[in-house]
């Protein structure tokens, strides 16, 4: 009991460093490359090397701490460290922190494994501030590089990276490379969604992760006067981009009970309350375990657009993520069932309605996720909730898995 409660209070005091330091903004804000991901992301190494653990850094800011095993196979957990705006504790954090408690524990009581154990803090799966997704996992697991993109303040990418990452590598006894790829990665997270909550599951065993397209579409109308401009003359951009937007969601429900549809982010210009918007910008995420249904829908906002018949009116759209369905690896699925069983976990299996790093690295390495409940289903949001025994059940059902594959 001694050893339970003093590993809770430690997974605590990490868990909070890091939350604290979002604690004058709504929620948790630790954007890629901004000063409180380079001060998360530093903290972690701190933790990592007070128990011995080999700290190395890469050029994207992936941060892998290694517990060295007798052999170079290499087993791996982990998720991200970056959040949307305004994001909640858990999301992402939880993996991180939950993977380094349970090599913790693992390397105190059961010393060095025979294969090396991974924690991977990736640096950036949200896309909340430049318009790239998965771009820490991709570095590592695929060797992609981000194109040319700035984010809102006009900042690029690249001068970001730079300036972010050479901190971390600065730190004392940090090296600077990009690992091998692992043989298994197994990622924890919160499910972020009602259903285990509905069930009382107390863990998810995810089978898989839908795909997900993402778009940037523009409506150009003409600005006008608002008082002076008859109702049967007007080229108005925000009203035909609600009308768009009221087809799509129609269009969506007809397709599939489980498709989701969300306009996330509109602006409109010039956004003043007497003249006609000329301009606007949304955003469109769907997604879908079945690819052909995404098709359907992609091609649905095609034919939206052509029913613009108004020769004043420009409207294009760009697709700038196009995520596949996933299966991940069956072996690892099944053995987790077992596990879960064995230590008295109420578990199911279930599909993941959001994208995740663990998308990525099941291109290159069997993969598996471990979920938790999400009270009330709330995430993205500072409200995000999952309680105390939940967490500890993740962490439990986290460490027995890597001590089945390492030792």
């Amino acid at each position: 009991m001694i050893r339970a409660t003093s590993t809770w209070l430690t997974f605590k005091r990490r868990f909070q460093q890091i939350c604290q330091l979002s604690d004058d903004t709504i929620g948790q804000n630790r954007l890629v490359y901004s000063p409180n991901w380079i001060a998360a992301q530093s903290a972690l190494i701190h933790f990592g090397q007070q128990i011995g653990l080999t700290t190395i850094v890469d050029n994207y800011g992936n941060v892998y701490l290694d517990l060295p095993g007798k052999d170079n196979q290499v087993i791996a957990t982990g998720s991200h460290m970056d959040t949307v705006i305004n994001g909640g504790r858990y999301d992402g954090l939880y993996g991180v922190l939950g993977g380094l408690q349970a090599l913790h524990e693992l390397k105190e009581r059961f010393g060095t494994p025979q294969h090396t154990l991974r924690l991977i803090s990736f640096s950036e799966e949200e896309g909340s501030r430049f318009k790239t997704t998965f771009s820490g996992s991709k570095y590592y697991a695929l060797q992609q590089t981000v194109p040319n993109l700035t984010d809102s303040d006009g900042v690029s990418f690249e001068h970001a990276r730079r300036t972010a990452v050479s901190q971390l590598q600065a730190l004392k006894n940090t090296i600077v490379k990009r690992p091998v790829i692992p043989a298994s990665f197994t990622e924890l997270h919160i499910e972020q969604g009602p259903r285990l909550v509905t069930s009382q599951d107390q863990i998810g065993l995810v089978s898989g992760i839908v795909g997900q397209r993402r778009f940037t579409v523009t409506v150009k109308g003409q600005s006008n006067h608002a008082g002076t401009t008859p109702m049967n003359n007007r080229h108005d951009a925000l009203q035909t981009a609600v009308n768009m937007i009221t087809r799509l969601e129609r269009i969506a429900h007809q397709l599939s009970d489980s498709l989701t549809f969300t306009v996330g982010q509109l602006t409109v210009s010039p956004n003043a309350s007497n003249v006609i918007p000329g301009t606007v910008c949304l955003t469109i995420d769907v997604r879908h375990a079945d690819d052909s249904v995404l098709n359907q829908f992609e091609q649905s906002i095609n034919e939206c657009l052509n029913r613009v018949t108004d020769p004043l009116i420009k409207v294009t759209a760009n697709r700038y993520v196009r995520d596949l369905p996933a299966a991940f690896d069956t072996t690892l699925l099944s053995q987790n069932e077992q596990i879960a069983r064995r230590l008295g976990l109420s578990a199911r299996v279930m599909v993941s309605g959001a994208g995740h790093d663990s998308y990525v690295m099941n291109q290159v390495s069997p993969t598996t996720m471990i979920f938790v409940p999400s009270e009330g289903g709330i995430s993205h949001a500072p409200n995000e909730l999952t309680h105390p025994a939940d967490l500890k059940a993740g962490i439990k059902l986290l460490m027995a898995s890597l001590h089945a594959q390492a030792y």
